[in-house]
């Protein structure tokens, strides 16, 4: 058996040979390569996983810079797409790591396909639509699935959350981590969500809305979430299903049970294309709208 590079030593020290290894043979797909995305990919880097697919359809701009973890102040704006900007900062961390860049969105038949050669997920998005839909592709096609969240409000509460999808014991929908208002409106096609804004006003999505976004808070939350990847993946422990991070109260919680009978723990999880998943890359709408 190859030798493990003495890179590894004090990862050994915490999981072992075996688990060191079987980092090395698992597959990520990072779905998301931004202000949480990216300090994602350092750790994964670090961990020394064997492969990481980068998903994203953005470049780098100047909002960005100050929580875009291996962005250079000279990358240019425009002109630096992020799934680069992370696969140069992997490769220059560990050039064993086998890096794919997809500049893509979501609802896509390549990003689809790289979900599914995938042994784990990771979903980094600020809006719920894209959550919805990738949790439901990981469900059916029986893949871990680990969603990250951070939120800093302005009245100085802020924090975050990591809901990890293993095995059908709970995911974003039955542990009621989705907002079906968001949901409903990302899925809606631009006609629709112009006839709602005649009578509502305007959608928030159609607002294209951000709230603020910084570097430490999001470290903490990517953090968490590599965390219960690397306890889960090296056969440490169990991951928990969410963690909580409330930030300014210096606190984590966990999650009580999910529902029992879910229907995408329950009711599609494994059953493959049957689920149609990929009735999403049959509307149009979706395939060039922006998964923030």
């Amino acid at each position: 058996m190859t030798a493990l590079p003495m890179r590894y030593d004090r990862n050994i020290r915490l999981f072992g040979e075996e688990g060191q290894r079987k980092l090395r043979d698992t597959a990520v797909a990072l779905i998301g390569v931004g202000g949480l995305g990216s300090p994602v990919a350092q750790h994964l880097a670090l961990l020394g996983v064997g492969g990481v697919t980068l998903v994203d359809d953005e470049e780098l701009d100047e909002s960005n810079r100050n929580r875009f973890i291996g962005a250079r102040h000279d990358d240019p704006v425009p002109g630096s797409p992020k799934v680069m900007l992370a696969k140069r900062h992997i490769h220059e961390i560990n050039p064993d790591v086998e890096v794919t860049a997809l500049k893509i969105g979501l609802v896509t038949a390549e990003a689809f396909d790289a979900v599914k050669a995938a042994d784990w997920v990771f979903g980094c998005f600020d809006d719920d639509g894209p959550r919805f839909i990738l949790n439901e592709l990981c469900a059916a096609y029986a893949k871990p699935y680990i969603d990250l969240a951070s939120d800093v409000a302005k009245t100085g509460e802020y924090g975050g959350r990591v809901c990890v999808a293993l095995n059908g014991d709970g995911c974003l929908h039955c542990l009621d981590q989705l907002d079906p208002e968001d949901v409903r409106s990302y899925l809606s096609s631009e006609g629709e969500q112009a006839a709602e804004a005649a009578i509502y006003g305007v959608p928030h999505i159609v607002l294209g809305e951000c709230g603020p976004s910084v570097s430490p808070v999001n470290g903490v939350v990517a953090s968490l979430a590599v965390t219960e990847f690397m306890l889960a993946a090296t056969g440490m422990a169990k991951p928990r299903r969410l963690v909580n991070y409330v930030g300014h109260l210096l606190r984590l919680t966990t999650a009580k049970a999910p529902e029992s009978d879910c229907y995408y723990c329950k009711g599609i999880r494994g059953s493959g294309v049957a689920a149609d998943v990929e009735r999403y890359l049959r509307m149009p709408h979706l395939q060039t709208r922006q998964a923030r």
